[in-house]
């Protein structure tokens, strides 16, 4: 195998699907939730690209998130099993814990996630996913998770600019938390909500206003990472490939193989532009292809890329 020059891999994450229960006001995927299009990831296609890559690399990190992944809970546990039997360390799921209301199903699907090996679970409850998610069902796989396997657990609240921040959504996010008291789970820290997708529309007054910096680079903001050197990539229900927000393959049309050998952020204008000369190479060149581009949505170099790969879509 030729490798990719540009992959220095050890993530791997599923976005499992796009559908969801919850309806919340900071979501960042926003209105791509419940389109029509495929339910979930190609599951043999997806297990065959985990063995792939810890074949080929030192991948230490499996997660699997969505919209809501445990509303198709056996694709979760393959994705999750194949980790485990490969030798994939960490393997963490992100879910708001609301997939049914039988209590049967609930504590049955969280022990089939044990099963799977999975040994991290981010359970999102906060003031955002209450507004539409009833907590009784999710303080029952809280329970049952917390009991059967303690450790495994984190609640994983959103925040309004951060958790010490003073609003009305902080304040009824630590009332809900309350209600999680007597399991004596740990909360994870660092959940903070960033402006995109719902939460431009709905939460915008509580940040400043935007501002794009010219001079920000690929990579130079927390949780990201240059384009080419690129640690994690994400895999999408319709098979996508994804390093950051580039797409560089789906797995249903070629091998992960194909994809992860001919990958050269160089080779394409978007990602060339912003290597070599950050958002303001990268705006030049969507003026020059006269894509729109609205600065009034763009709080950082990565919403101007977003909003560029989106017209490029659309072209």
């Amino acid at each position: 195998m030729k490798k990719s020059k540009y992959l220095k891999l050890d993530r791997v994450e599923f976005i499992t699907t796009y559908h969801c229960t919850g309806r919340c006001k900071h979501c960042s995927i926003g209105s791509r939730l419940n389109q029509p299009g495929p339910h979930h990831v190609p599951v043999e296609k997806s297990i065959e690209a985990v063995r792939w890559l810890k074949a080929n690399y030192p991948i230490t990190s499996l997660m699997t998130f969505g919209g809501e992944p445990l509303l198709y809970p056996e694709v979760v546990c393959a994705l999750h099993s194949t980790a485990r039997d490969c030798g994939i360390p960490e393997r963490s799921v992100i879910t708001n814990g609301y997939f049914s209301k039988n209590p049967e199903r609930i504590r049955q699907t969280a022990q089939n996630l044990l099963d799977a090996g999975v040994n991290d679970i981010l359970l999102s409850v906060d003031a955002f996913h209450q507004e539409t998610i009833p907590l009784e069902p999710v303080l029952i796989f809280a329970q049952y998770v917390a009991q059967t396997a303690p450790g495994v657990l984190k609640l994983s609240p959103a925040w309004v600019v951060n958790a010490a921040h003073q609003d009305v959504w902080n304040e009824r996010t630590r009332d809900i938390l309350a209600q999680f008291a007597e399991l004596s789970l740990p909360i994870s820290q660092g959940n903070d909500i960033f402006m995109a997708g719902n939460a431009i529309k709905n939460l915008s007054q509580f940040y400043p206003a935007p501002c794009l910096d010219l001079s920000e680079t690929c990579g130079s903001l927390p949780y990201t990472e240059p384009l080419e050197q690129i640690r994690s990539i994400s895999i999408e229900p319709d098979g996508s490939v994804k390093a950051c927000a580039l797409s560089i393959g789906n797995l249903l049309e070629d091998s992960m193989d194909t994809i992860v050998s001919g990958y050269d952020p160089y080779a394409d204008e978007r990602s060339r532009a912003l290597l070599t000369g950050g958002a303001r190479t990268l705006l030049e060149l969507a003026q020059k292809k006269q894509l729109p581009v609205d600065l009034t949505k763009c709080w950082s170099v990565c919403d101007l890329c977003a909003q560029i790969n989106q017209a490029y879509h659309k072209s």
